[in-house]
Formats: C-alpha cells, sequence, structure tokens
C-alpha cells in the first residue's frame, strides 16, 4: 500500500518508474497538488487494486493502460481536470466496483460495452463534458446500486429496461436534456430510494412503480415538464422524506395521504387548486413546506401556522384569505405575498427567536405596523409590507432590527416624518459585505425577494450581498432625516412619491455603495449637494418633480444620466439638462426656440446700448464743429475736394 493524502500536498508530476512497484495492490495520493498527466506507467502494477487520485489538478485524459488492468476495483479519479473520452477498452476492467470520474472534463458518449462490466456497483459521472444517449446496455448490470450522471449533455429518452437493475437505489439524472416519459420499470427490484431527476424535459404521466414505491425516500422531478393530477399521484410511502415536484403541470387538489414523515415538500409552480385539506397539516415533522404560485383558496389551516417543525413557509401568490396566529417557534423564513390576506399585521406568539424572514406584501392588509415588531424579532433581517394598505406611521422601534437588510414599507398609506433613529440599524451601517452574513436554511433552499431595483419588479436572489430601504410610494413628509448617512452600507434607498421636503442631506455622497438614489416626486427643495458626485457605483438616479435649484454637480458618474434624472426641477440648470448656468448659477438662460424673461432681457440691453452710442456721437461730432473752426475749416475743406474728385471721375466714365 502507498497513501501519500491530504496533510502531505505533494507537488509536481506522479514519477513514470512507479510502475515499478509491481506488488502494490493500493494506491492514494488523492488530496494533493500533483500536476502533469496520469503516467501510462500505473498500468504496470499487475495486482493494483484500489486506485485513488482525486482531488489534483492533474490534467490530460485516461491512459489506456489503466483500462486494461483486469484486477482493478477501484478507480476514484473525480475533482481534476481530466479531459478526451472513454475507450470502449474499458470493458477489460472485468473485476471494477467503483468508478468515479465525477468532476472533470471528460466528454464524449458513455460506451456501450460498459454493461459488459458486471462487477459494477458505482457508477458517477456526474459534473462532465458528456454528451449523447445513455446506452441501453446499462440495465444489464446486475449489482449497480448508484447511477451518477448529474450535470452533463446527455439527451434522448431513458432505457425503459433500467428497472432491470433491481439493486439501484441511488439514481440521479438532472441537469441533462433527457424526454420522454420517467421509465415505468423503476423501483422494479423495490430498492429505489433517491430519484434525482431535476432540470430535464420529462413529460407524461408518472410511472405506477413509482407511486406506489415504499422503499422511496427521496424524489425531486422539478423544472420537468410532468402533468399528471397530484391527488392520484401518491399512494402510502412510509419513508418518504423529501419531495419536489415544483415546476411542472400537476394539478389538481392536494392529497391527505402523504407520508407522516415527510420532511419536505415543495410543489411551487404548478396548478395544484383548491384548499389545503385538513389531513395535509398532519405531517408532524414537515420542515420546509412550498406552495408557492399555484391556485391555492381558502384559509391557510391553524395547524399548519401551529406547526412545531416547520422551518421554511411559502405560500406566496395564491388566493389565500386569512391567516390565523402564527405560533410556529422554530419558523426562520415566512412568504405569504401577493395572496388576499385581509385583517391586521400577523400576530405572532411565543418566541421567535429564528424569523428571518417576513414577506406579506401585495395584500389587502390594513392598520398600523406594530411597534413590537422591534423588540420581538431579534434576528430578522428581510421585512417587506409593500402593496398593502397600512397606515398610521412608521414606528421608532424598528431601528432595534440590528440584523436587519431590507425595509420594505412601500405603496402604503404611512403618513408623518422618516424617524431619525432608523440610522440606528447597525446592519445597514456595515459597509463592507464580507461582515454581513444570511443564516443558511437548507440546500434545497435559496432566499429570495422582490424588489423594485432601478424601476423595475425583478426577483433578487443574492440577500447577503443586498442592503435597501424602499419608502416610495406613501404620504411621509418633513425632511429626509440628516443622519441617514449613517447607513453606509445601503446599495439602494427609494424615498420617491411622498410629500417630503426641506433639502438633500449634503453629506449624501458617504453613502458609497449606494447603487439607486430614487428621491423623485417630493417637495425637495435647494441645491444638489456637490458629495453627490462621490457616489461612483451610482448605476440609477432619480431627482426629478421636485423644487431643486442651482447647477447640477460634475462628476463622472453623474454625467452618465440623461435629463430625465433631473427634469421637473424649474430652477435646476446644467449637463444633462438643456438649461444653462449663468455665472452666479443661481440663474439660467435657457436654449431653445421659445423666448424666455432672460432673452428679452439681454436684447433690451444691447438695444439700448446701441442707440446711446449712436446719439453720443452725433453730439460729440456737431459739438466738435460748433466750438473748434479749425476742424470745421478742414472738414469742409476735405468735402469740397471729395466732391470735384467726384464729379471728374463721372465725366471721364460718360465720354
Amino acid at each position: 500500500m502507498l497513501q501519500v493524502t491530504n496533510n502531505a500536498k505533494l507537488h509536481g508530476e506522479i514519477p513514470k518508474d512507479i510502475g515499478t512497484l509491481s506488488n502494490l495492490q493500493d494506491l492514494n495520493l488523492s488530496d494533493n497538488n500533483l500536476t502533469g498527466e496520469i503516467p501510462e506507467t500505473i498500468g504496470n502494477l499487475p495486482n493494483l487494486k484500489n486506485l485513488s487520485l482525486s482531488s489534483n489538478y492533474i490534467t490530460g485524459s485516461i491512459p489506456s493502460a489503466i483500462l486494461n488492468m483486469p484486477n482493478l476495483q477501484y478507480l476514484d479519479l473525480h475533482q481534476m481536470m481530466l479531459t478526451g473520452e472513454i475507450p470502449t477498452t474499458i470493458e477489460n476492467m472485468s473485476s471494477l466496483k467503483l468508478l468515479y470520474l465525477a468532476e472533470n472534463y471528460i466528454t464524449g458518449v458513455i460506451p456501450k460495452e460498459i454493461g459488459n462490466m458486471t462487477a459494477l456497483r458505482i457508477i458517477d459521472f456526474s459534473y462532465n463534458e458528456f454528451y449523447g444517449e445513455v446506452p441501453a446496455t446499462i440495465a444489464q448490470l446486475p449489482n449497480l446500486i448508484i447511477l451518477d450522471l448529474d450535470l452533463n449533455h446527455f439527451n434522448g429518452s431513458i432505457t425503459p429496461y433500467i428497472g432491470n437493475n433491481t439493486n439501484l437505489k441511488w439514481i440521479d439524472l438532472s441537469n441533462n436534456n433527457f424526454i420522454g416519459t420517467v421509465p415505468s420499470s423503476l423501483c422494479k427490484g423495490g430498492e429505489l430510494q433517491n430519484l434525482y431527476a431535476s432540470n430535464n424535459h420529462f413529460d407524461g404521466l408518472l410511472p405506477v412503480t413509482l407511486k406506489n414505491c415504499t422503499s422511496l425516500r427521496i424524489l425531486e422531478l422539478d423544472t420537468n415538464n410532468i402533468r399528471a393530477d397530484i391527488s392520484q399521484t401518491f399512494g402510502k410511502h412510509p419513508n418518504l422524506k423529501t419531495v419536489d415536484l415544483s415546476q411542472n403541470r400537476f394539478y389538481g387538489r392536494l392529497p391527505t395521504n402523504w407520508a407522516k414523515d415527510l420532511q419536505f415538500l415543495l410543489l411551487e409552480e404548478n396548478e395544484i387548486s383548491g384548499k389545503i385539506p385538513p389531513g395535509f397539516v398532519n405531517i408532524s415533522q414537515l420542515e420546509y413546506l412550498n406552495l408557492d404560485n399555484n391556485r391555492l383558496t381558502g384559509d391557510i389551516p391553524e395547524e399548519l401556522a401551529n406547526s412545531t417543525a416547520l422551518t421554511i413557509l411559502i405560500l406566496s401568490n395564491n388566493n389565500f384569505s386569512s391567516l390565523p396566529l402564527l405560533q410556529a417557534p422554530n419558523l426562520q423564513t415566512l412568504h405569504l405575498s401577493n395572496n388576499c390576506l385581509v385583517g391586521r399585521f400577523p400576530l405572532l406568539q411565543g418566541n421567535w427567536t429564528s424569523l428571518v424572514t417576513i414577506d406579506i406584501g401585495d395584500n389587502k392588509l390594513s392598520g398600523e405596523i406594530p411597534s413590537w415588531i422591534g423588540s420581538s424579532l431579534p434576528v430578522l433581517k428581510v421585512l417587506r409590507l409593500r402593496s398593502n394598505q397600512f397606515n398610521g406611521y412608521i414606528p421608532p422601534q424598528l431601528s432595534m432590527l440590528n440584523n436587519l437588510q431590507l425595509l420594505d414599507l412601500s405603496n402604503n398609506n404611512l403618513r408623518g416624518p422618516i424617524p431619525r433613529s432608523l440610522s440606528h440599524m447597525r446592519s445597514m451601517a456595515v459597509k463592507t459585505a464580507t461582515n454581513k452574513s444570511y443564516i443558511e436554511l437548507d440546500r434545497m433552499y435559496q432566499e429570495n425577494i422582490e424588489l423594485t431595483w432601478k424601476g423595475e419588479e425583478v426577483i433578487y436572489q443574492n440577500i447577503a450581498l443586498l442592503t435597501g430601504i424602499d419608502l416610495s410610494c406613501n404620504s411621509l413628509s418633513g425632511e429626509i432625516p440628516e443622519n441617514i448617512i449613517k447607513l453606509q452600507g445601503l446599495n439602494f434607498l427609494n424615498l420617491s412619491r411622498n410629500q417630503l421636503g426641506g433639502v438633500i442631506p449634503q453629506n449624501i455622497g458617504n453613502l458609497t455603495l449606494l447603487e439607486v438614489l430614487d428621491l423623485s416626486m417630493n417637495h425637495l427643495s435647494g441645491t444638489i449637494p456637490l458629495s453627490i458626485s462621490h457616489l461612483t457605483s451610482l448605476d440609477m438616479l432619480n431627482l426629478s418633480h421636485n423644487k431643486l435649484t442651482g447647477q447640477i454637480p460634475s462628476g463622472s458618474q453623474i454625467q452618465t444620466f440623461n435629463s430625465s434624472a433631473f427634469s421637473d426641477n424649474d430652477g435646476l440648470c446644467g449637463f444633462p439638462l438643456p438649461n444653462i448656468c449663468l455665472a452666479n448659477n443661481n440663474s439660467t438662460v435657457a436654449q431653445g426656440n421659445s423666448e424666455t424673461k432672460g432673452d428679452k432681457l439681454e436684447v433690451i440691453l444691447v438695444i439700448s446700448s446701441v442707440i446711446l452710442g449712436f446719439v453720443l456721437g452725433v453730439w460729440l461730432f456737431f459739438g466738435a464743429l460748433f466750438w473748434k473752426a479749425s476742424l470745421r475749416f478742414a472738414i469742409f475743406n476735405f468735402t469740397d475736394k471729395m466732391q470735384d474728385k467726384t464729379m471728374k471721375w463721372c465725366d471721364r466714365c460718360l465720354h
């Protein structure tokens, strides 16, 4: 045995004379910094049973000599930089039990000769560049337990005889271009535990054998085109832990006969209708429920709202009408946006030390935003209440949410001033993204939120890197708090469409991470602060429809915005507006066809100057003639001479 792994961190190439170790049975050089290619001389080790070179920087193709080693049982070459194709001579490895080639750049098709390697138990070709159809001969491997083809470019249909591998427990076909139906022979042997076939083009119905596969633990068929009645899809699955059928075309009503131990159920973006049935919520172990973007109606069941196991609840984009008292103590994410919820802010009873996200936007909720939010939700990072009918004042206690990164109260009926205390929100004052962290919830879940970003509605997924405040479309009054500049972690600030007055904070340029600044449609006055030119990350700026005056500050970033960012401010001048500024920067001279008051005044001054000059000139001329005789004699003499010359010139022309 030769094992040099992990801590040693060998570098350089594998020496060719390693092939002289004829008695070597186990060679493990994994997790080092080895480079170069695999030497052909390894094929000279007739007794080698286990070969692991994984997690190195080895390049090139798999040497044909290795594929002619009849005693090799374990071949692990994953996570390297191998290229090329698998030659048909691989069938000579008649003793091979594990073939692990994941995370390389191997291309080509799987040779049909692989069906002759009957000892194979594990095949992992995931994260490569394979293409073409999977050979039907792969169904001839009676001992196969794991088949992983994830993230390649395979196409065509899966052989209907795949179920002949009666020992198959794990099959991963995800992230390819497979078509047709899910093979009906799956789970034929009753051993299948994990089936992953996400992100393909499967259609049709689910096979009956899968419906009654009692051994099944994980079923992930999301992002396909499967159309079936969800109520008839599943029988009793006593061992089922995870079901992901999202982004398909399942329809009908939710069944009640889900496994009692189910932990993850994802059915978003289907056509499921009706109410959530009473028996549905008896899933005592359910941690993650996602029914987003379906056609569900009625009330959200109290039993679901009181689940002690639930950590992620996503019911957005349906037609739910009411929400009961929430008492789920371990809930971390709550998404109920875009429903028909009425009433006041959801009451939360109990200890909510885990709640990270509250998204109840786009409903019909009313009343005041409760002040207890600030003291009861210590780890809250996202508070999205937009597009409801909330009224009253913004509670100053929101400043106690020290972990808050996203505050969206837009499009409500809020009034009064912006609380100065909002500047105390610590997470928004953190300037570097590396100091921000978002709670990891589950590998299957990535937090996303809908925001108004640069004037458009977008789904933003990388929440950990985003910080912002949106208070637009309310009736807020007073001035923009000067101390808002303390929130130097802000990426966006939208205060548009309110009744804010006063001036723009002079040190607004301290918010150097701002990408979006929208203060439009308010009553702001005064000049635009010079510091705004320091916002070099700014992609979207809107100061239009205010009462701003003076010259627009210059700066490399400011010059990139068009005139609409500053329009409808009668006192503004300078690029990019057509109004040029006078020397004192307080008055403007308009350019265009229409004549302004400034134009008229200038014309009057010019004409008056010409007339005055002419009159003075005439009076000076005749005054000089009157008072000075010598000048008078010289002028008359010059006139007589010019007259005599003119008469002589005319006489010559006539003759």
